[in-house]
């Protein structure tokens, strides 16, 4: 069975969650607020599960991490280890921006959930998933105010964290349908968010059909 985990009392613990629930949800993470046709990185938002244009991050591979050793038992205590160190992580890269350490709002097992504080009293809620069996991490950063804006300062912090951790971008499909034939645009179209395809393990080959290969450069 999917994960489920980190999600709040009440109707996001229900059989069929409303769009917006933080928590892992059937293995999946929300997908950010949309808005408009253009790319607007919804709500500050960036994900590893979105495809949206201006939301997506690929999500982050462990296996040749420096830790990584330590991290591959799988055991209760590699997991606990994996989850401290993408926290240390954060603290660290918060350091160097003179920001206050973020917060730990909740942490279950596989997920945790960060409260990130900016300059001018401006806050985004993080999200990490570390997946069972591989060596994967999913993530979700969402600027908390409404109208928060682009998401570029959320996909700098995912992408500052990473590279803090050493982790790599893992190359994923996404399901893109250009608008030109050289090359990629504003205007291409995408098919629904991850999170509204259902559980990975219940999604369809023809979920999979269709998608381009992303940028795998680190």
């Amino acid at each position: 069975a999917a994960d489920t985990a980190g999600t709040d009392a009440g109707v996001c613990s229900s059989p069929s969650p409303p769009t917006g629930c933080l928590g892992v949800i059937d293995g999946l993470l929300a997908d950010c607020p949309h808005g408009g046709r253009l790319p607007r990185g919804g709500a500050g938002c960036t994900s590893s599960q979105d495809d949206t244009p201006g939301i997506f991050a690929e999500p982050w591979d462990y296996s040749d991490a420096p830790a990584s050793a330590a991290y591959f038992a799988d055991t209760r205590g590699s997991v606990d280890r994996l989850v401290d160190d993408v926290l240390r992580a954060c603290v660290r890269i918060a350091e160097r921006r003179g920001a206050p350490p973020p917060s730990v709002v909740r942490r279950e097992g596989r997920y945790l959930r960060l409260r990130f504080d900016d300059a001018g009293s401006s806050s985004s809620t993080g999200e990490f998933y570390i997946t069972p069996d591989d060596t994967t991490v999913q993530f979700r950063i969402a600027a908390e105010e409404a109208g928060g804006g682009g998401a570029v300062k959320n996909i700098d912090r995912a992408e500052s964290i990473r590279k803090e951790l050493r982790f790599m971008k893992l190359p994923v499909m996404r399901n893109r349908q250009r608008v030109f034939f050289f090359g990629e645009s504003p205007f291409d179209t995408f098919g629904s968010g991850s999170a509204s395809l259902g559980p990975p393990a219940e999604m369809t080959a023809g979920d999979m059909e269709g998608r381009d290969e992303p940028d795998p450069k680190v």
